[in-house]
């Protein structure tokens, strides 16, 4: 089908994005999650119009120097002779250019209807980007959607996502020496030794199988635009606990509160469910002593993976393996538990989620406070207080408004 047909098709269908965006003003990170789920027919259009770019090399290998940021790839592309910096999503079906931006020569393909992960609606545009010169390669009639700027897309310009691996590209990602390698070479990397896992492909992103406790496997997307190391699905993870004490003994807390926020509103209140975990498997890699919590929609394997290993992904046959620094089959992680987040509530900061065990809510902080002030200074929107700086170890002061309209300081310590 060719991409004026598809354009115009567009319109017409209703095609459904999956859109999830996590914030957390403690931690001060971001969560964007791109993927398609389609009636079949439409999956299948989809599927060829995103892959209907083109590569200009053949049989070839290249060495595209990384920036690892806040456990965010950041590839350099090169449009019209200007640098941007796009971060490299295998969580993305396709890649996204943030309303923000200033990159010339945009095409409009049209719109789409498009409902994020709390089933709330809008309608987003769809764009050509002009070629693109990413290492040796020059991308050309890559898609992507619009997407609205925020501290998601803070310090880069846009989104490539796994679309450009199913064009039939291997990877290596090796954040240590801070360079991805990219190849259309079947075999490149045959050589290489890991963890291997197979992975199949839901909305055409990676969804592998790992085992969070014994006897019990969860299935993840293998997603580089998660900044955290794991997230579990909430309803998997019930499956779970009733089977067994041991899943049960390793739960240290649980609350009921809001920390998905799609693309287009903010998950309904629900039980979170803090976990320590005793170990994640990897294929025969364990991963020791991991804190998570767990959330609506898919489970996630993220980015901060990749500061214990580099990973290669083969999608021609359809595995991704773990390359560990160490020589030993498994690995401290030791993380902090997650502490709080932060929700829009009619365009103000307010306290979504909270552990009961954090020191903020031992000093009074609830969920559901507004948050009026931070240091004396004052907060009008989220917006404002997303551009705030915080610094590990720091104490700040929040002026919040309770439920039941008082007003209070309460001290919030940056972990």
């Amino acid at each position: 089908m060719k991409s004026e047909e598809f354009a115009a098709a567009l319109v017409q269908r209703r095609v459904l994005f999956v859109c999830c965006l996590l914030w957390s003003a403690v931690v001060n990170s971001s969560l964007f999650i791109l993927h398609s789920s389609l009636s079949s027919v439409a999956a299948q259009n989809m599927h060829r119009y995103s892959l209907g770019f083109t590569l200009s090399e053949r049989d070839f290998a290249d060495t595209i120097d990384i920036e690892f940021e806040h456990h965010r790839i950041l590839v350099p592309v090169e449009i019209e002779g200007k640098r941007y910096r796009f971060m490299f999503d295998t969580g993305c079906t396709q890649g996204i250019i943030f309303d923000s931006n200033r990159i010339p020569y945009l095409k409009e393909m049209g719109n789409v209807v498009s409902f994020d992960i709390n089933n709330q609606s809008d309608t987003v545009h769809v764009v050509q980007l002009p070629a693109f010169r990413l290492g040796r390669l020059t991308i050309d009639g890559y898609l992507a959607i619009i997407g609205r700027a925020g501290p998601v897309s803070r310090g880069y310009d846009g989104i490539i996502g796994f679309d450009l691996l199913n064009k039939g590209l291997c990877c290596k990602i090796d954040v240590e020496n801070k360079r991805l390698i990219l190849t259309d070479r079947k075999k490149f990397f045959a050589q290489e030794r890991g963890y291997e896992v197979k992975y199949k492909l839901s909305s055409f992103v990676p969804c592998v199988w790992v085992s969070p406790f014994v006897r019990h496997m969860d299935r993840a997307i293998f997603d580089t635009g998660f900044p955290g190391f794991y997230s579990m699905n909430r309803q998997s993870f019930q499956k779970h606990v009733y089977k067994s004490r041991q899943v049960a003994a390793q739960v240290e807390g649980r609350a009921i509160g809001q920390r998905t926020i799609g693309l287009h509103g903010v998950e309904r209140a629900d039980t979170v469910y803090f976990l320590a975990l005793e170990r994640l498997k990897w294929d025969n890699f364990s991963f020791r002593d991991l804190h998570i919590v767990t959330q609506e929609g898919n489970s996630h394997v993220g980015a901060a993976l990749l500061d214990y290993g580099s990973v290669i992904i083969n999608p021609f046959r359809k595995r991704i393996f773990f390359q560990p620094h160490t020589k030993i089959d498994e690995m401290t992680v030791g993380n902090k538990q997650f502490q709080m987040s932060i929700v829009p509530q009619d365009g103000r900061p307010a306290i979504g989620l909270i552990r009961e065990e954090s020191e903020a809510y031992r000093n009074g902080l609830r969920q559901g406070d507004i948050i009026l002030k931070v240091n004396g200074r004052d907060i009008p929107s989220i917006a404002v207080f997303q551009q705030l700086h915080f610094k590990s170890g720091e104490t700040y002061t929040y002026t919040v408004r309770h439920a039941d309209g008082s007003v209070r300081d309460v001290k919030v310590k940056k972990e």
